[in-house]
């Protein structure tokens, strides 16, 4: 599954700007019974949509990977439909796990000290290879 968001360019003042609000959400490879997702670009309100779709298809496998390593933006509705994915899999005993954690993910964690409710590893593999033991 693949899935990208981008908005067209806007228009100000007859100027071109970059659109804010680009996002992808891919799917990977990985060992049966384990759901692994890139997510990158500006997650927002935007994203939860494809998040949640993730989230659902992996309920009832044994773990759901997040690899979060690409991205750039993040704010509260994603940081809220992380904690509501962690409830939702915890019900059908589907682990959660984040995986490359960078600054921007960390510091809306640690802002709202949200971390300690997360399964976090350095990257991807690892997170894998955790949930396959």
């Amino acid at each position: 599954m693949t899935e990208s968001h981008r908005l067209h360019a806007a228009q100000i003042d007859g100027a071109s700007i970059s659109p804010a609000g680009a996002f992808t959400v891919e799917a990977r490879s990985a060992p049966p019974d384990v759901a692994v997702a890139e997510l990158s670009g500006e997650l927002d309100i935007a994203a939860t949509a494809a998040v949640r779709s993730l989230v659902d298809d992996s309920a009832g496998g044994r773990a759901l990977v997040l690899d979060l390593s690409r991205v750039t933006f993040v704010d509260s509705s994603i940081l809220k439909e992380l904690l509501r994915a962690g409830a939702e899999l915890e019900r059908h005993e589907t682990r959660l796990v984040l995986a490359g954690i960078g600054p921007v993910v960390r510091r809306l964690l640690e802002l709202t000290r949200t971390t300690e409710l997360f399964t976090l590893v350095d990257d991807p593999a690892a997170a894998v290879a955790l949930v396959a033991a």
